[in-house]
């Protein structure tokens, strides 16, 4: 049979993992993760692919709210992004519904469907990537001396980035010319379930943002911010000055970026292993929804023909990382003025062309979707580019 591997065990190694029991038979699926290593577990907002995506997998949304806290987002809300304390809505469009739910519980969750339809779960820590001769990964050194064959390996090893980074040193393409900020605090505030947000909140601060996102029980919360103009203090001050004392678990930093490749040889990176550009508008398990469901497409063609089929899924991915770094940057081009981090924006970080270009465009006709489409920008609907662009005074 088939060797498939996932090293980790995050949303991604385990989405990973159900894709891979499901659509792609007569195979043997085998997740690698250690427990004391655990997930960042931050992310905990979707778009409405994710829905479909537990839809293919035979997964009812029902469960997520029996079992992971969910909660229904309809759309996120923008606080405060021109300064003047008014919001802007960026609604899902088709009259769709997305979630929002507790990370860790949803990766148990996900672990628990995936054992139970057959994949294999090892609870260990990986201390060696083994190689052939080609350099194609031959199989997984294990802390408790097992080692385990591979035919083909879902890096999901998160911010460690193991393998596709650490092992294949795939180039870095650097997104911090366009999206400065590069450090999270995350944090928890209650909720009372007699609350009726069901939205994500996005709340402009003096030197990023902070995400709130309403589960059962809680709030998620984490503030984003370009660690050049604020310390961590001042922005655990800034955060309890607007919603008191909270319970801060981690602190992580992050590089906006992606690798050129993210599939090398026998193994691909999906999720946090294969880059990150912010946790602006649920984008990171957006993009992983999106590569997974490229990779089932080729895989086929890949066990049958071999690595002719990773030109296509490598640009793929690269446009789509492309695509949300202008997304991304379009939200910071407001009229807030009130900080050094706002003042400069525009002066310190460069405006991607795409965005020039269509600015150009608005001020002399609508836009239209061939506009879109022809920057190899296709991936978000029209509507959502106008309403932000709209939202903070971009676009007129």
């Amino acid at each position: 049979m088939y060797k498939f591997v996932v090293y980790g065990g995050g949303t991604a190694g385990w989405l990973a993992a159900l894709n891979l029991n499901k659509f792609m038979p007569y195979s043997e699926v085998t997740v690698v993760a250690s427990s004391e290593i655990g997930i960042l577990g931050a992310g905990e907002g979707t778009t409405p692919h994710f829905m479909d995506m537990l839809e293919r997998l035979d997964i009812k949304e029902q469960d997520l709210f029996d079992n992971c806290k969910a909660t229904y987002k309809r759309s996120i809300k923008f606080t405060n992004w021109n300064g003047d304390g008014k919001d802007y809505d960026h609604p899902f469009w088709d009259n769709k519904h997305a979630l929002h739910f507790d990370a860790r519980l949803l990766a148990e969750y996900l672990r628990s469907v995936a054992v139970s339809r057959g994949v294999t779960y090892i609870d260990d820590k990986v201390i060696k990537v083994n190689q052939k001769q080609d350099n194609s990964v031959k199989s997984l050194s294990l802390e408790s001396g097992k080692e385990v064959d591979v035919d083909f390996l879902i890096d999901c090893s998160g911010l460690r980035r193991a393998v596709i980074g650490n092992l294949y040193n795939v180039p870095w393409k650097s997104y911090q010319a366009h999206l400065p900020a590069k450090r999270a605090i995350p944090f928890f505030i209650p909720r009372d379930d007699s609350d009726t947000q069901d939205y994500t909140g996005a709340i402009a601060m003096k030197n990023g943002w902070v995400w709130k996102i309403p589960i059962q029980g809680r709030f998620g919360c984490g503030y984003v911010f370009d660690s050049d103009f604020c310390t961590d203090e001042e922005a655990i001050e800034e955060i309890q000055s607007m919603f008191g004392e909270v319970t801060i678990p981690t602190k992580f930093d992050y590089r906006p970026g992606c690798y050129e490749k993210t599939w090398v040889k026998n193994c691909v990176a999906i999720g946090l292993s294969a880059g990150f550009t912010e946790p602006m508008e649920a984008t990171s398990i957006w993009i992983q929804v999106q590569s997974l469901q490229a990779l089932m497409q080729v895989l086929p063609r890949y066990i049958r023909d071999g690595e002719r089929a990773l030109p296509y899924y490598n640009e793929a991915v690269h446009q789509m990382n492309d695509h949300l770094m202008v997304f991304l940057h379009l939200h910071y081009l407001t009229k807030r003025n009130d900080s050094e981090f706002w003042k400069t924006f525009t002066q310190k970080n460069s405006t991607p062309e795409f965005l020039l270009k269509m600015r150009d465009i608005i001020n002399e006709r609508p836009l239209t979707e061939k506009d879109l489409s022809e920057g190899s920008m296709p991936t978000f609907q029209m509507n959502s580019w106008l309403t932000v662009g709209q939202g903070v005074g971009y676009f007129g």
